[in-house]
């Protein structure tokens, strides 16, 4: 595979001197745009490979190993593939996305971790509330979720990609229970409202706690602009089978916010790359100065620590070594004895 003409890396070392006399980056995120600007040089060091036969020598760099590194991602995500291969259920998965609304994006630039905390929890309310309602299903639910928080232009945009199975396991009677409709999860109407009244709450919580701290009057504008938002929840059923399932998810798994390859022209005063409008559905070339596109980049840095990918109900580490076997055993059983 061709290697790309220009690379985040590029822009970033155009505004290196910003980027280290900045006194607003924290720290973890000038060490991010660090380890990217090293990331395969010789600034990280390497090793020499030289051809048995021919005596050829060639230098490979060391990675940064950076997640937010457009070069480290894919034997990441190979490996995370094969890890999650054995947790997989003999079912189709549905694909959910929930959506915070733009009026969030204020708190998230300032609180990014309580933001996306309340998010994460508020996806997975919704999911095992509905799940453990016999009017739905009546069971215990899983659900992976993936945070990314770009959209195509670079903005900010939180959001989850969530796989969750078709169905719930009932523990009660070691059995897999579908939905009333089989092919159908939950109303999205029913999942957007859930899922709204439960993460201003956990927002309002976080004000009530001081771990966001701001002024009265804005926070009672902000609370007010995003109650009367919209909180979009998309719902899909993805066909095929588990090899197919878990491939679906590896492309949301270890995204960065954008690759080399949609860079398409790179000066001291302009940088263009290609985006996909979804509201036309058309591809596009947006051009920015350097700075504006490593302000934006950087918006999409995680706090230190911060878990993207989370596994939850019966897929949830606490969990799936025991509800996975028993779920397995099930299906086997069913397909030796179908009439039962």
């Amino acid at each position: 595979m061709q290697r790309p003409k220009w690379e985040v890396a590029d822009v970033l070392n155009l505004c290196k001197d910003q980027i280290i006399q900045s006194k607003r980056l924290p720290q973890h995120v000038k060490r991010v745009a660090h380890d990217l600007m090293k990331c395969r040089t010789p600034a990280l060091g390497g090793h020499k490979i030289i051809c048995n036969q021919c005596g050829h020598a060639d230098i490979s760099y060391n990675s940064c190993r950076n997640r937010h590194c457009p070069k480290c991602q894919y034997s990441k995500r190979e490996q995370w593939v094969l890890d999650r291969e054995q947790d997989l259920i003999p079912v189709q998965y549905f694909h959910v996305i929930f959506t915070l609304p733009s009026e969030v994006n204020q708190i998230a630039k300032a609180y990014p971790a309580s933001v996306y905390n309340a998010l994460f929890k508020a996806a997975w309310y919704t999911i095992k509330t509905l799940a453990i309602d016999p009017k739905w299903i009546g069971g215990e639910g899983g659900m992976i979720a993936l945070l990314h928080t770009w959209g195509q232009n670079l903005s900010l945009h939180p959001h989850l990609h969530c796989l969750i199975p078709n169905g719930a396991w009932d523990p009660a009677i070691r059995r897999w229970i579908y939905p009333k409709k089989k092919r159908f999860l939950f109303p999205v109407r029913v999942m957007s409202k859930m899922f709204r009244g439960e993460f201003i709450r956990l927002m309002t919580k976080c004000y009530e706690g001081k771990s966001i701290v701001w002024d009265q009057d804005g926070w009672l504008t902000l609370d007010t602009q995003i109650r009367n938002a919209g909180f979009n929840v998309f719902s899909k059923l993805s066909y095929g089978g588990p090899s197919q399932i878990i491939q679906y998810l590896a492309r949301y798994s270890h995204r960065v916010a954008i690759t080399n390859r949609r860079i398409v022209d790179v000066t001291k005063h302009r940088i263009s790359f290609k985006y996909k409008d979804y509201r036309d559905g058309n591809k596009k070339v947006l051009s920015l100065t350097p700075s504006q596109f490593v302000h934006r980049f950087l918006l999409h840095v995680l706090p230190k620590g911060f878990a993207k990918i989370r596994h939850y109900g019966i897929l949830s580490n606490r969990s799936r070594g025991i509800r996975i076997p028993a779920i397995l055993y099930f299906f086997e059983e069913e397909c030796l004895n179908p009439s039962n």
